[in-house]
């Protein structure tokens, strides 16, 4: 078993300083795997087959130039089998009391190493697994994903959801220098991460826990029912707050949610993916605080209306908005009327939620109309301007934003 050879060596020395007898451990094919004295690393122990044959303990007795030294040797048992031998070298009678509680230890240091390396593996499984998903191309076919998934335990005829988990740095503390705790340095900042993510949010053996990178995490997680649906989100508030506690006492980071429709198959699960990723960016955008985003068809509709027009469409929006952008209170006239727009063209409602006076936005209106030739009484020409700002707003973006 490869594991052994692993973590032989880190066994021997553990295991000498406790007890205070040298000690030796074999593989299955006799040869010194680890061993307190390392000189004798990589040397053959003839007794050894004779223990993994016998499955039980054999007492030696000095022999050879120092290949053989006295003591006892007894089998490493893992699920019925001898993966190996475990010596401790001394007077046979002094050391034969402490074998088989050696023996015990070191069998369940095998079988948890075992075990890590197997979540690890199965870790990996996932990660693969949720890589295709999200590189889901619907030319695609879908039997190897399908039978990927049922290698995994994963059944495919259900209804999922995908949650996203961002990672990112919260507010600054007040801490030395030298105290900050940078996570993305500490290999084991994954692990720790997703072992907490199981605690708050593994409800079922359907549920499927992975990073996609660094900074963002997925959760699959198998929908029943339209009210099963709502309880999830409900519960949204609560567990990201515990999320939230645990990133800032131990990493200074903090953590934002986006939550996809509900859809069946491969195929739907990438698209409540792709769903979930486009609210995840919008809600970050205009996040209020609360750090959880949830899919609205028609507000995520809404929002992807400038980022999917043509650039000929573009460039008429772009010109209707240009007059508007050159002005130096763009900023203050742009924001009124993205507000009114937003309250139903209602004068005073906007004037109510925006705290300023109703002839203030008035005013600004008419600042509006002069620059654009807009009338912003009417409905086609707030909603054509309405895109060009938003347009412009997009295109702004991009210019700003690093290659």
């Amino acid at each position: 078993m490869k594991i052994l050879e692993h973590i032989a060596q880190d066994i021997a020395e553990k295991t000498s300083a406790v007890l205070g007898y040298p000690i030796s451990i074999t593989d299955n094919e006799g040869y010194i795997i680890g061993s307190t004295d390392k000189e004798r690393l990589g040397l053959f122990h003839r007794p050894s087959l004779d223990v993994i044959r016998k499955k039980g303990l054999i007492n030696c007795r000095n022999e050879g130039i120092g290949q053989i030294l006295p003591g006892v040797s007894v089998p490493i048992m893992i699920n019925n089998k001898a993966i190996g031998v475990l010596g401790i070298v001394g007077k046979p009678e002094e050391v034969e009391k402490y074998a088989q509680l050696v023996k015990n230890q070191v069998e369940m240091m095998c079988q948890d190493a075992f075990r890590k390396e197997m979540k690890e593996l199965e870790s990996k499984m996932v990660e693969v697994f949720i890589q295709q998903i999200i590189h889901y191309d619907t030319d695609e076919r879908d039997e190897r994903m399908i039978q990927y998934a049922k290698t995994l335990g994963y059944n495919q005829e259900i209804y999922r959801t995908c949650i996203l988990i961002d990672i990112h740095r919260s507010l600054p503390v007040q801490t030395n220098s030298n105290e900050v705790y940078d996570p993305y340095s500490l290999p084991y900042f994954q692990r720790d991460l997703l072992d907490y993510l199981y605690l708050i949010f593994h409800d079922s053996e359907e549920d499927i826990l992975s990073f996609i990178n660094i900074e963002r995490l997925i959760i699959v997680k198998p929908i029943t029912t339209e009210q099963a649906y709502t309880a999830l989100v409900s519960s949204l508030e609560q567990r990201l707050q515990k999320l939230n506690n645990f990133l800032q006492t131990k990493y200074y980071l903090a953590a934002s949610i986006a939550i996809g429709d509900v859809q069946k198959g491969i195929r739907g699960i990438a698209e409540s993916f792709r769903n979930a990723e486009k609210t995840m960016i919008f809600g970050r955008k205009g996040d209020t605080g609360l750090g959880i985003f949830i899919y609205n068809e028609k507000q995520t509709t809404f929002q992807l209306l400038p980022k999917e027009i043509t650039p000929e469409l573009q460039r008429k929006l772009l010109n209707i908005v240009q007059p508007l952008a050159d002005l130096d209170n763009y900023e203050v006239l742009s924001t009124t009327f993205l507000k009114y727009c937003e309250y139903n063209l209602n004068l005073s409602e906007a004037a109510r939620n925006m705290f300023i006076h109703r002839n203030t936005i008035i005013y600004r209106l008419e600042r509006i109309s002069e620059a654009t030739g807009i009338d912003t009484g009417s409905f086609q020409d707030c909603m054509l301007l309405y895109m060009a700002i938003r347009c412009y707003e997009e295109t702004k973006e991009k210019s700003f934003r690093p290659a």
